[in-house]
């Protein structure tokens, strides 16, 4: 049939965003013989009768005369979803909500959908739907979107159908959020907080970083004290107290700390001896001159050999290693010194 015999007439197909439900209107005539139309079975053909009254007619039925009827209108029965944006108020009226609804729709009623003259049922729902949001979103601030959100949609089970008087069957779902100014407002927000957060975080970590410094530095310069006072300990021992304060605190190294004593001693030894050797054979004095001297030297050399040094036998006064005595001691070394006070 040509499209001139319609009053209205859509091109729209299954992958096309319906808006009007109603695909086609045509004006009957009494003696219209094109009583065979044919529709698309998911399709209704609601009939106009000339006292104004509406027949529907579901495929494959159709009347057998039209000459009651004076129009015929072809309604899609599909289920339909569409997607639309509105805006809501706040409680601050400068600042608005941005909801996004989505919308499943189809009619449900032919009769009742054509008998409201409604044409555009997007258009429709979102209306019905801003109209009974506003006064719920109203009373929260735009920051608080999910709070309104959860509220609105825990109000809505107890709303009526959207679109039930145009004869839809509907179904909805929303979500809000704050608008493009609000959104922007809080990402500036965010930037600044972020910037502070990180300065304070980068003072505390230096902070930390500096007490740690310090209290390093605080504890080398301790322990370079602790060396030092125990370096003077060491030195102001001297000889063997000093080498018994190294071996109680390094038990491993007890060959070389004896190594040493050995040769502290034998240096002792020999000043002794050469202090010794240089009185005896000094001419410079007369004999009884030399006789509270030597007796002094005697008994300090005595003193001397008579020492338990490392590498002398227990019980003797005198060194392990025998033999005849050495040329360096004095002529009559061993014999009892004679007093000269006696003669």
């Amino acid at each position: 049939m040509s499209p001139a015999h319609f009053d209205w007439l859509q091109t729209a197909d299954r992958h096309t965003e319906l808006v009007d439900p109603v695909i086609s209107v045509r004006q009957l005539s009494r003696w219209d013989l094109r009583r065979k139309h044919h529709t698309r079975f998911d399709h209704c053909l609601v009939y106009a009768t000339h006292q104004g009254e509406y027949v529907e007619f579901h495929p494959p039925l159709r009347p057998r005369a039209t000459a009651r009827y004076s129009a015929v209108y072809e309604v899609d029965l599909g289920v339909h979803l569409v997607r639309r944006e509105l805006t809501l108020p706040s409680s601050n009226d400068a600042l608005e909500f941005r909801a996004e609804a989505e919308f499943r729709w189809r009619v449900e009623d032919p009769v009742g959908f054509v008998r409201s003259g409604r044409r555009d049922v997007p258009r429709l729902l979102r209306n019905e739907l801003e109209e009974r949001a506003r006064g719920l979103v109203r009373l929260h601030p735009v920051t608080d979107s999910a709070a309104a959100e959860a509220e609105l949609l825990a109000a809505a089970v107890g709303w009526p159908r959207l679109g039930a008087e145009a004869g839809l069957d509907t179904a909805w779902t929303l979500r809000l959020r704050r608008n493009q100014q609000a959104v922007d407002h809080q990402v500036r927000l965010q930037g600044i907080k972020q910037d502070a957060e990180a300065k304070i975080l980068d003072a505390v970590l230096g902070r930390d970083v500096d007490a740690a410094a310090e209290q390093r530095e605080a504890a080398l310069l301790r322990l370079q004290a602790e060396k030092v006072g125990l370096y003077e300990d060491y030195l102001e021992q001297g000889g063997t107290r000093a080498s018994a304060w190294y071996l109680s605190r390094h038990p491993g190294a007890g060959q070389e700390v004896m190594a040493n004593l050995r040769e502290d001693q034998r240096q002792l030894v020999e000043k002794q001896l050469e202090l010794v050797t240089k009185l005896f054979d000094s001419a410079e004095a007369e004999t009884h001159e030399l006789a509270e001297p030597r007796r002094h030297a005697v008994r300090a050399l005595t003193e001397v050999l008579t020492q338990r040094f490392p590498g002398t036998s227990a019980g003797t006064g005198h060194a392990a290693a025998e033999g005849p005595p050495s040329k360096d001691l004095p002529p009559g070394y061993g014999r009892t010194p004679v007093d000269p006070a006696k003669g």
